[in-house]
């Protein structure tokens, strides 16, 4: 090879080269450059402390004593700004009454896919001027670069009080999701008490150790949004395609005796572990008119062992049902099911599903939720989890004893 030749050859592996290592740095370096949506924000989004935004809304009874998001990350994907927020707040309870439970609203941009989420900090007993510490470990997403000061918003979403006053925004529909917390912490509260009173501590000791054994046997699956079946119900419920191993599974009915809604019907387009959401058409027993409602949706594997597999709520904001008539709610996201234990295998397969009516909230404002006695007759308890309040209070015996289950139970 003559040494011009040679020339050309080292010339132009040194491009090849030089082509190989830019593009290998280009995705690294594109995903740490800076964010330049503001003027005179270049690095700012390096500092989490400026680009979180943490407040509470007028009129609402809280004050942010101190936050610290430290640990947050933000990281910036072309036209993706991918953050990572880890905030720890301490919040006062600056009311006259006990704090019973708040929901925080976290908001990168209200619109946008996986921008939007909410924590709940239920079954309080925060006094007046006392302090409650509240924890946000999420994963957002919103796009790139900035148009905005912040690029998430923590904010004080709703706050219920000792005396069932609501205070908040309510933009996340807190006020009714404490409701339901506080009226179910309320019936297993009393639940305890009674035996307590009946039996001494020995006895609410006793149901206290069942508890915490139906909740460590309870069946548990993780459920993720399949997009892949989206899109594909027929409006008869029938597969999409004729290749289609789709199946329509009827649901069985759980009824509660007090319910003031009746499951009607329900079904679900099903393929191994995969499931659409449920159709289910309900009917109002009741003499009051209907705003809201959830059916608690269970599936079963071949063996007839039960899982709880989510909720499914009422069709839209502006939902009525009057006394006497029927409603059926649908929606197109489909899940894949996993148990996460050993016990379902990697064949774990659909073989049945059943729904009970797990919330009501009435016009007037009052709700309704299942008695324990209503959980117990349906072995709903073997499937479905124990209210915070519950889990709370086994907490706390586990911690230190049954004296301590009692003592907590008198402040109430």
């Amino acid at each position: 090879m003559s040494t011009r030749n040679k020339w050309i050859v080292g010339l132009t592996l040194a491009v090849l080269i030089a082509v190989v290592w830019i593009l290998q740095s280009l995705p690294q370096a594109w995903a740490q450059r800076p964010s330049t949506g503001l003027a005179g924000s270049d690095s700012l989004w390096q500092e989490p402390e400026k680009r979180i935004g943490i407040g509470v809304a007028p009129g609402v009874p809280l004050s942010i004593l101190s936050r610290d998001v430290s640990e947050t990350t933000i990281q910036i994907l072309g036209a993706v700004m991918v953050i990572d927020l880890r905030c720890a707040l301490e919040i006062r309870n600056d009311s006259s009454h006990y704090l019973r439970g708040l929901i925080l609203g976290v908001v990168t941009q209200p619109l946008s896919p996986g921008g939007k989420a909410s924590v709940g900090l239920p079954s309080l007993n925060v006094a007046p001027d006392e302090t409650v510490s509240a924890r946000v470990d999420l994963r957002l997403i919103r796009p790139s670069p900035l148009q905005s000061e912040h690029a998430v918003s923590v904010d004080v979403d709703g706050v219920l009080l000792s005396n069932l006053s609501f205070h908040g925004p309510n933009e996340f529909s807190s006020q009714r999701q404490l409701m339901v917390w506080e009226l179910e912490a309320d019936r297993d509260r009393r639940h305890f008490q009674a035996l307590l009173d009946g039996g001494g501590p020995s006895r609410l000791e006793t149901e206290i150790r069942a508890s915490l054994e139906r909740q460590a046997r309870r069946p548990r699956l993780d459920a993720r949004i399949d997009l892949s079946l989206a899109g594909r119900l027929g409006n008869r419920g029938a597969p999409a395609t004729a290749e289609s191993t789709e199946q329509t599974i009827e649901m069985a009915t759980l009824k509660l005796p007090d319910a003031p809604l009746e499951m009607v019907a329900g079904r679900a387009l099903v393929d191994g572990s995969r499931a659409h959401s449920p159709q289910i058409t309900v009917k109002n027993l009741s003499g009051k008119p209907v705003r809201y409602f959830e059916m608690g949706w269970l599936v079963s594997d071949a063996q007839g062992t039960r899982y709880m597999a989510g909720s499914v709520p009422a069709p839209g904001r502006a939902f009525r049902l009057e006394p006497g008539e029927a409603t059926s709610t649908r929606t197109d996201r489909a899940f894949v099911f996993k148990p996460k234990s050993a016990r379902g295998g990697s064949g774990f397969a659909i073989g049945g599903m059943s729904g009970y009516v797990s919330q009501v909230q009435f016009e007037d404002g009052s709700f309704w939720i299942p008695s324990r006695s209503s959980l117990a007759e349906s072995e709903l308890m073997r499937s479905t989890p124990v209210s915070a309040e519950e889990q709370r209070l086994c907490t706390v015996y586990l911690r230190s004893g049954v004296g301590a289950v009692v003592r907590e139970l008198a402040k109430f």
